[in-house]
């Protein structure tokens, strides 16, 4: 396989032997962790190595003067294992995750619509990390995720280059994807756009506009097969100054937050309660959440269990980037929106299904903050922190061991594709 590293303007497919170079580069370059292998397992369930290769890093600069560098204090670790399944030995991983470095600099006058001065975008060097998990579904689905991966993070970036122009507004989209909105969507179970988009802050609209964006363009580019097919996303927008992150999604993946410290000092981590110290800041769209029902319910799509149907075609999930057929049954590309500050020590991990199918929120946290004491025990408390990295990979791990440890079989092996982002702040 081939890994893909581009940029907005620029793209290359590299081998995996020539991966190991460039991404070591890239790490530097970056200053982002990035392995340039997972663990996965063989049919006799011992660790092996398989290359990285649904992972799209870029950096984005929009001003020559800005030099093509960037240093975070953010720690991203990613691990992609693909999926197995003994009645499809065809099966293509369809689990996505791109991180993008933003240099941008804006001619804004900094103040939001809506009286929020938490985003400056004045005339400054602004330094982003846009960090997205995806999944896609139905047989093409790696056709949707793929192409969103490649295209969000450059539509993100056109979203905040667009407000340094005094012709244009950071809330301008192309015509038809205007209409996209006002037309389609709109009779989406009578989902509103214009509304919606009323209640979010900038960076909000932003992200909505960009979801919106590679939708639009993946339904209308012939090389994608985006009516029966779609894609989860999860993306997270990280100001580097404010240390504010704004998360958008569609899908049934799901994202959390939790304080390394706090879990660290918390003898009792797994309360009764299930969720002492963790937030999820990006929850599965399903018909369980009773404003996705009324939706769907209004639309023009029916509800079979836990799933949306339009004609014969169904869906688990309520909203999703793709399945072009199943919007006028409620399902939008839609993201929901939220936002929230980091604080050093916090911990965040996004994930697909092939992770929390099998491991629960607590679960996860716990699997850091043993890796956590583990390294710093081995390395007596001299930089004994586990790396992001580290904790994306042992994550994984531990998500394919269950998925397979209850297969007597092992000719009949199957799990899901597991893609896991830990970002450590």
């Amino acid at each position: 396989c081939g890994t893909v590293i581009s940029t907005c303007g620029f793209t290359m497919i590299v081998t995996p032997l020539a991966l190991l170079g460039i991404l070591h580069t890239a790490h530097a370059f970056l200053a982002t962790t990035i392995s340039s292998s997972s663990t996965c397992l063989n049919r006799n369930h011992t660790p092996i190595l398989h290359p990285l290769f649904a992972i799209e890093t870029s950096f984005t600069n929009n001003d020559n003067n800005v030099d093509n560098d960037i240093h975070t204090e953010f720690d991203i670790g990613v691990c992609n294992i693909p999926g197995v399944d003994w009645q499809r030995p065809s099966k293509v991983n369809q689990d996505w995750a791109f991180i993008n470095h933003q240099s941008l600099v804006n001619d804004d006058d900094g103040d939001d619509d809506d009286g929020n001065d938490g985003n400056d975008y004045g005339r400054s060097k602004k330094m982003y990390t846009v960090i997205g998990v995806l999944d896609g579904h139905g047989k093409y689905g790696h056709e949707l995720s793929s192409f969103a991966a490649k295209n969000m993070p450059c539509e993100i970036s056109n979203q905040f280059t667009s407000a340094t122009s005094s012709s244009s507004s950071l809330d301008e989209l192309p015509e038809p994807i205007l209409e996209f909105e006002r037309q389609t969507i709109q009779k989406s179970g009578g989902f509103n756009c214009d509304e919606y988009k009323s209640t979010t802050t900038r960076t909000q609209r932003a992200l909505i506009n960009a979801f919106h964006a590679v939708h639009y363009n993946a339904i209308h580019d012939t090389k994608v097969k985006a009516g029966r097919n779609g894609a989860t996303c999860i993306v997270c927008h990280i100001d580097h100054e404010s240390k504010e992150c704004t998360v958008a999604y569609v899908g049934d993946s799901r994202a959390i937050r939790f304080s390394a410290g706090d879990a660290d000092d918390d003898d009792d981590a797994d309360d009764d309660d299930g969720n002492d110290g963790i937030e999820v800041i990006a929850e599965e769209h399903t018909v369980s959440l009773p404003a996705e029902r009324i939706r769907i319910e209004n639309g023009e799509g029916t509800l079979r269990g836990q799933n949306v149907f339009y004609g014969p075609i169904g869906i688990a999930m309520t909203r999703a980037l793709g399945d072009a057929v199943m919007v006028r049954a409620g399902v939008i590309p839609t993201p929901a929106v939220g936002k929230f500050q980091l604080h050093q020590g916090d911990v965040l991990v996004l994930a697909t299904d092939g992770i929390w199918d099998v491991l629960g929120n607590e679960r996860v946290r716990d699997i850091i903050v043993t890796l956590e004491r583990r390294q710093q025990q081995q390395q007596q408390q001299k930089h004994g922190s586990a790396t992001a990295q580290d904790a994306a990979e042992e994550i994984a791990r531990v998500a394919r061991e269950r998925w397979m440890g209850d297969l007597p079989i092992v000719d009949e092996m199957k799990a899901d594709d597991i893609m896991v982002v830990v970002v450590k702040c």
